[in-house]
């Protein structure tokens, strides 16, 4: 692979969920050669940008990808068998469900996967 530009994407770095997907984000991206830089959508560069959201972001080839989007254009370095993933995402019949089941997954992250936060129970 080429010089290609660095991707660029923030997450929540509070949520499980989140972080364990930018984790298999970076393999994906050393496994396929991309440049892949990661911040939080807390950080001063994020928030910038406008980024102070709740949604993934995926800056890739000159565009900003959100949500499902992110995930789908993240899907492009997976590997082979999860590729198709993406290319099936983006059919118009289904490409609406894969953005609703994101909205679903990500109202219920916390409550689903739990926060980074001190895992302590409170008292």
């Amino acid at each position: 692979m080429d010089r290609a530009a660095p991707w660029t994407l923030y997450y929540d770095g509070g949520c499980n969920l989140c972080h364990t997907s930018k984790l298999q984000a970076e393999a994906w991206a050393e496994r396929s050669g991309r440049p892949l830089e990661v911040d939080v959508l807390v950080s001063d560069a994020a928030l910038a940008k406008g980024y102070g959201g709740q949604e993934m972001i995926l800056e890739a080839d000159g565009k900003v990808f959100r949500a499902a989007e992110a995930w789908l254009k993240l899907m492009e370095i997976a590997p082979w068998y999860l590729r198709w993933v993406a290319f099936v995402a983006r059919l118009a019949p289904i490409g609406w469900l894969a953005k609703k089941g994101y909205e679903v997954v990500a109202r219920n992250r916390i409550k689903w996967f739990g926060s980074r936060e001190c895992q302590i129970p409170r008292r």
